[in-house]
């Protein structure tokens, strides 16, 4: 009988980074290392001439601070 691994959720029933990392290492990587290329000053003008200046700012906030809070 083969054992399947338990898989790591979160509440919301997705995956948490951690079950992708050893489920999926290749999609894993790909993410980090998108991730890592963001360049937070690339969007700041993009952020200080939105229409919507608070998301824009808590938006700008979570890619630098690398925290997702659910809510943009």
């Amino acid at each position: 009988m083969i054992r399947q691994p338990a898989f790591e959720t979160i509440p919301s029933g997705e995956y948490s980074p951690a079950a992708v990392a050893q489920n999926d290492p290749h999609l894993y990587a790909d993410v980090t290392d998108l991730y890592a290329a963001i360049d937070p000053w690339s969007y700041l003008d993009d952020v200080l001439t939105s229409s919507d200046p608070d998301a824009a700012a808590a938006a700008y906030e979570q890619i630098v601070t690398g925290e997702w809070d659910g809510e943009l």
